[in-house]
Order: C-alpha cells, then structure tokens, then sequence
C-alpha cells in the first residue's frame, strides 16, 4: 500500500512538473517567437513560416534540428506548402539559457501534435555547444526534406 502511494505522489508530481513545463514553454513562445510565427504557429505569409504542418512530419525526424534552429537560427530561402520565405531567425542561444530553450521545443512539439519526450536542458546545451550557424540550419533542413 505504501509503494503504490508513494508511486501515485510520484507521478503526481511529476505531472504538476510537465504542466509547469508547458505553461513556462507557451509563455517563453509568446514573448520570443508569437510576433513573427503567431501564437498557434500558424506562421505569417511573407515573413516566418507556419510552425507545424505535414513538413514537420520529416523535420520531426531528426530531434536535433528543432533545437539547432532555436539555438543557431535560420537564414536563407525556404519553401512551406507552396510558399517562399526569405528571411532570417535569430540565434536564440544569446538571449535564452538551456532550459528556456528546451521549454519552447517541447512547445513546439505540442504544436505540432508529436508524440515525443520533452526536450531536456542537457539535450540544447548539447546543441549549443557544438558548431551551428543559420545557413548550417538551413543545409540541415533542406537535406531532411529531400
């Protein structure tokens, strides 16, 4: 009887923490990257592409990419359903730590409704360290999406 209460305090716990979670990632969402991408990441025509959406299937694939477009951002042409965008995502390692950034990926999966583990504070610091630029994010992309 104890274990199973202890168990079921656990998981509460650990509920309440993933909830926290989400909220602080939505909230880092609105503050950072809502202006250009909306607050449903629907995008805006001409400026920031939709953040989810059947290209996301193949992004989704590879879990580093999400966390080197946030870390390193994105520059260049790219093609969403038909539409061009040539614009440039700012680099948002300078101005977020490892656990902010971690929030608004698992945001962003939410979004785009994939069922994966959150991104963890190790797995961005992981990103962060290593080489990453935003034509490096848009090689990556193009080559997921062949």
């Amino acid at each position: 009887m104890f274990m199973k209460m202890r168990f079921l305090l656990v998981s509460a716990a650990l509920l309440c923490t993933l909830h926290a979670f989400a909220a602080e990632g939505g909230a880092l969402f609105a503050q950072n990257c809502a202006a250009c991408h909306q607050s449903d990441g629907s995008g805006t025509v001409g400026l920031a592409p939709p953040l989810k959406g059947e290209h996301w299937q193949r992004l989704g694939q590879e879990r580093s990419y999400l966390a080197n477009v946030i870390t390193h951002g994105l520059s260049g042409l790219i093609v969403v359903n038909g539409q061009r965008f040539v614009s440039s995502m700012p680099a948002f390692a300078s101005q977020l730590n490892d656990e902010q950034l971690a929030a608004i990926a698992t945001h962003l999966q939410g979004l785009q409704e994939r069922e994966a583990p959150p991104y963890s504070a190790a797995e961005i610091a992981a990103v962060r360290s290593s080489a990453g630029s935003p034509p490096q994010s848009r090689a990556l992309r193009m080559q997921l999406l062949k």
